[in-house]
């Protein structure tokens, strides 16, 4: 039995439910628990990368838990989740049976696991009885083989006794994708199947990279990202997950393509589709890693904007597409946008004037907390790369009546104008709050000669680290180019 993570006492079915199949029988789930003392049982059921509660049973005098409605559940991996403990037992429910009885005994479900009425749930479980016969013999081979390492001849016995339990496995996973194509069991046997490479030539770095590049084109050979019944399953979500986070590279321009990629394979109306889109919006809007906010932008624009989520309300579309709008200008890899702010002496100074290999863009204020507790790290940044081509060129944000404590808070934070290029814009004139989405003070960029933006969002903490990568980055760049 496994254990049941989120276990929410209401029932959370709104999507999925929308989707459920009507039908005159409904489903009929009869369920006898064997060495199960309590007198409840939930049933639960997987949505994408979560898991929610659908029903809830009480054991009837026949000693069953039964579960019924007039309408047909979505097709997926559903669980009975046992009290106190939130432990659960899996089981499928295709969209044909959806009557059938289960027997089994709590303190060993796989094995004591018996069903009428579902020949696909009995399938699946003999496969899983195969597994857990095999695995405690494969594990003692690869113990074993630990112990031999010096002994070839040994060594070559137990890998081929393992390469044999491997046959065993693939044979089975093979013959019930083949005899029972389009059965739950098929689909969630198939998705566990890595797809096989061809055998690349080249040297060892060059077969590694022909290896990734197959790897990742054919990633979801084995999975129909856009089945229903995946997306209530345990399988989908870690597969897309891996995907995105593990398989491709870091960085906004390539998990673009990934997302595209992933979103492309989806019918544009389909439940699926609906949930990934906005599992995407909403993960990249809360990440906290820099440059992600490239993710945010390419989601709204490629999608929000051109009307492939008609299910989101007007207001909040128009919010969604607005703070796109507003993070777009200052996406790393964009030039930052000039501004002509004000020195003590009411002198401007546009932005793209500075003359330095790298510019940190440093917007403050007087009264903030967090800048006062970032200044001595911004003396000490300024000090030790003011001879490495790299200038400061700092904004007070305090507006108004409230201006003139921008050069009192220069003084008792340090900032002095042979260190920091000191600006203020007490009337916005600018609009560089809005122009560089400044809601929170401090807020640093680092800009290159050309004014690119090369990193955003950093403390002042991290800044020292940062720009000493950055400079190593740009120098090795230019030796490369």
């Amino acid at each position: 039995m496994k254990r049941f993570s989120l276990f929410l006492l209401a029932v959370l079915f709104s999507m999925s439910a929308a989707l459920a199949n009507n039908g005159d029988q409904g489903y009929h789930i009869r369920v006898k628990m064997d060495n199960y003392a309590e007198t409840q049982l939930v049933l639960g059921f997987y949505y994408g990368e979560k898991t929610y509660v659908k029903d809830t049973a009480d054991l009837g005098p026949d000693g069953y838990f039964t579960f019924t409605a007039d309408t047909l559940l979505p097709c997926g991996v559903y669980l009975l989740v046992t009290k106190p403990d939130n432990n659960f037992i899996q089981f499928l429910l295709s969209a044909t049976e959806q009557r059938f009885t289960i027997q089994t005994d709590v303190k060993d479900s796989v094995n004591k696991m018996k069903f009428k009425g579902s020949d696909d749930n009995q399938r699946f479980y003999e496969y899983l009885q195969f597994l857990g016969k095999m695995r405690p013999e494969a594990d003692s081979m690869r113990a074993q083989l630990t112990r031999v390492k010096s002994n070839p001849a040994d060594s070559l016995r137990l890998t081929n006794k393992l390469a044999d339990l491997d046959k065993q496995v693939k044979k089975l996973q093979s013959d019930l994708v083949t005899k029972y194509p389009g059965s739950m069991t098929a689909k969630i046997v198939k998705s566990s199947i890595d797809p096989e490479p061809p055998a690349f030539t080249g040297d060892e770095k060059e077969i590694n990279i022909k290896r990734y590049y197959w790897y990742k084109a054919h990633y979801f050979d084995n999975i129909d990202v856009d089945d229903p019944c995946m997306l209530h399953g345990p399988v989908l979500h870690n597969k897309i997950d891996q995907y995105v986070n593990k398989v491709t590279p870091q960085h906004p321009d390539s998990l673009n393509i990934s997302i595209d990629q992933i979103l492309g394979r989806m019918k544009p109306n389909s439940e699926n589709f609906k949930y990934y889109l906005i599992h995407f919006l909403n993960f990249y809007a809360k990440s906290n890693i820099v440059g992600m906010d490239g993710c945010y932008v390419h989601i709204v624009k490629k999608y929000y904007a051109t009307n492939l989520a008609p299910w989101t309300k007007k207001e909040d579309l128009e919010k969604i597409i607005d703070n796109a709008n507003r993070l777009e200008p200052i996406l790393i890899g964009k030039i930052a946008p000039n501004i002509t702010v004000f020195d003590r002496n009411n002198q401007p100074h546009a932005l793209w004037d500075v003359d330095a290999d790298y510019t940190v863009l440093f917007f403050w204020a007087p009264d903030c907390g967090h800048c006062k507790k970032a200044a001595p790290f911004m003396v000490d940044f300024a000090k030790a790369y003011q001879n490495r081509g790299v200038k400061v060129f700092a904004v007070c944000t305090a507006t108004g009546e409230k201006a003139g404590e921008c050069w009192k808070g220069v003084e008792e934070k340090g900032f002095t104008d042979d260190l920091f290029m000191n600006m203020q814009d007490p009337f916005l004139r600018s609009r560089y709050k809005t122009l560089y989405d400044v809601q929170t003070t401090p807020q640093i960029f680092i800009l290159d000669r050309k004014h690119e933006i090369l990193m955003k969002r950093i403390s002042a903490e991290e800044l020292n680290k940062v720009m000493d990568q950055v400079i190593k980055f740009q120098e090795d760049k230019k030796k490369k180019g």
